[in-house]
C-alpha cells in the first residue's frame, strides 16, 4: 500500500476516535491558544485576499477555516456584484460545479453501506446497455475492440472508467436515466482502470443513486446527506426569492474580469422544470453548508448528531484507487476525493496545492474556483470560494497563509 494512503487511513481512523464534540456543531468562538494558531499571523489571509480584490484579479473571496471544529477564519472580501457594488456576504450562494461530485459520491456510498452493491460489481449488472467496447486508436474513431475487462463501479467513482460523452448534449434529455443510457452505449476511451478522464463517470454514478434508492437523485441527496447534516440552501434548484443571494460569476478576458452568465452549469437553478439533476455538477449553496459536509468527512462520517457514513467506509474512500499508469506518480485519487500526496508537482496534478498541506489530506473543488482541503493531520477543514474563471493560483497562496499560522 502507498505510504501516503496508509498514513491517511490511520489519521482518518484517529480523527474518528478523537473527535470529541466536533461531531455536533461548529464553534464560532475559537480558542487560538489551545489550537496552537497564531491569530496575528493568520491575518495574512486577510491581506492576501484583499490585495487580490483591490487589484481586480478576483471579484470576491469567502473563507471558512475550522480546526478541531472551531472556526478560526470565516470572512467575506469584495463584491457579490462588482458593477452594482453589492458587498459579498458570508451566507451568499455560490455555484459549486464539481464540488457536487463528492456529495453525490457520499450519497451512493450510503447505498453501498445498505448492501445494494459492491464496488467491484460490473456496471452492466445494473445498466445493461453498458458497453464492453473500447475505441481502437489505431483504427480511428469508427473502429473498436473488446475491452480488457468490464467497467466496475469502483472505476466510475475514481474517474478511471473511460466513459465517453463526446457528442452528448445533456439539454437534449428529459431525465438523467435517459441521458446515461445513451452515454454508456458509446465505446470507452480506454480499458477500464488504465487511464483517468475526469467528469464523464459522475452522471453514471448519479443515475446509480437513483437506481439503487428508487428515488430521484435530487431527493435522495437531500434526504441522505444534506438534511442530516443540517445543510440549508444547498440544492440544484432554488426558489426565485433566493436569486438576490447568488453571487455574480465572472470570467477574465483581456486582463479584465467581466460577468459571465453563460457559465451556468447544468440547468438554470430557477428553471420551472426542476427534475433533472446530475451526479457531477449543478449544486449551489453556501460555504458554511459545504464546510459541514467536509467536517463530517473529517469526523469519520458524523456531524450535527447524525452519522452519514461509517468510519470504515471513509477509510476505503481515502485509499488511492488509481493504477500508476492511470494517475501518475504524484496524483492519487480515492473514491470521491483526490488524496494529497505531499509536496505538489503542479504539472502532474490538475489540482496543485501548497506544499504545506499534509500528506493524506483529501481535496478537490469546482470549475468556478470553489476549493477545499480536508486535513486529518491538522484536523482542519479549509475552504475558499470565489466564482471566477479561470484559475488564478490564489488557492495555493491562500493555503500558504493558512498553514503558516500553525504554531
Amino acid at each position: 500500500m502507498n505510504k501516503v494512503v496508509f498514513f491517511a487511513l490511520l489519521l482518518l481512523a484517529s480523527c474518528a476516535r478523537d473527535r470529541g464534540d466536533n461531531a455536533q456543531q461548529f464553534s464560532y468562538e475559537p480558542d487560538f491558544t489551545a489550537l496552537a494558531i497564531d491569530a496575528q499571523r493568520l491575518g495574512r489571509v486577510d491581506s492576501l485576499l484583499q490585495e487580490y480584490v483591490d487589484k481586480g484579479i478576483v471579484p470576491h473571496a469567502l473563507t471558512f477555516v475550522a480546526k478541531e471544529g472551531q472556526v478560526v477564519h470565516h470572512k467575506a472580501f469584495g463584491w457579490r456584484d462588482v458593477e452594482k457594488q453589492i458587498p459579498l456576504e458570508k451566507d451568499d450562494l455560490f455555484r459549486m460545479y464539481s464540488q457536487t461530485k463528492a456529495v453525490t459520491t457520499v450519497a451512493l456510498m450510503t447505498l453501498f453501506e445498505q448492501g445494494k452493491f459492491q464496488l467491484d460489481d460490473p456496471v452492466a449488472w445494473y445498466i445493461p446497455g453498458m458497453t464492453n467496447r473500447v475505441v481502437d486508436k489505431q483504427g480511428g474513431e469508427e473502429g473498436t475492440r473488446p475491452a480488457a475487462g468490464p467497467v466496475l463501479i469502483r472505476h466510475l467513482l475514481s474517474h478511471s472508467a473511460g466513459i465517453n460523452t463526446s457528442g452528448v448534449n445533456q439539454r437534449e434529455y428529459d431525465s438523467l436515466e435517459e441521458m446515461v443510457k445513451a452515454i454508456v452505449q458509446k465505446p470507452l476511451l480506454y480499458d477500464p482502470g488504465s487511464g483517468w478522464n475526469y467528469h464523464p463517470s459522475a452522471d453514471v454514478w448519479g443515475y446509480l443513486v437513483e437506481y439503487f434508492s428508487g428515488k430521484p437523485l435530487r431527493e435522495y441527496v437531500r434526504e441522505a446527506v444534506l438534511e442530516p447534516l443540517g445543510i440549508k440552501d444547498m440544492d440544484y434548484y432554488h426558489d426565485p426569492a433566493l436569486a438576490s443571494r447568488f453571487v455574480t460569476i465572472y470570467r477574465e478576458r483581456d486582463g479584465k474580469i467581466t460577468p459571465a452568465p453563460e457559465m451556468w452549469s447544468g440547468r438554470y437553478p430557477f428553471d420551472n422544470d426542476q427534475q433533472f439533476a446530475q451526479g457531477g455538477t449543478g449544486l449551489n449553496g453556501t460555504i458554511e453548508g459545504y464546510a459541514r459536509f467536509c467536517q463530517m468527512i473529517l469526523n469519520g462520517g458524523e456531524f450535527n448528531g447524525h452519522r452519514v457514513l461509517g468510519r470504515r467506509t471513509l477509510e476505503i474512500m481515502a485509499k488511492d484507487q488509481l493504477a500508476p499508469a492511470a494517475g501518475g506518480n504524484n496524483f492519487h485519487f480515492g473514491i470521491g476525493f483526490q488524496v494529497y500526496p505531499g509536496e505538489s508537482n503542479r504539472w502532474n496534478s490538475p489540482r496543485g496545492a501548497s506544499p504545506l498541506v499534509s500528506p493524506g489530506a483529501l481535496s478537490w473543488g469546482g470549475m468556478g474556483n470553489t476549493d477545499y482541503i480536508i486535513d486529518p493531520v491538522e484536523k482542519m477543514v479549509i475552504i475558499l470560494y470565489t466564482n471566477r474563471v479561470p484559475d488564478t493560483m490564489l488557492w495555493e497562496k491562500f493555503l500558504n497563509t493558512v498553514y503558516q499560522a500553525l504554531e
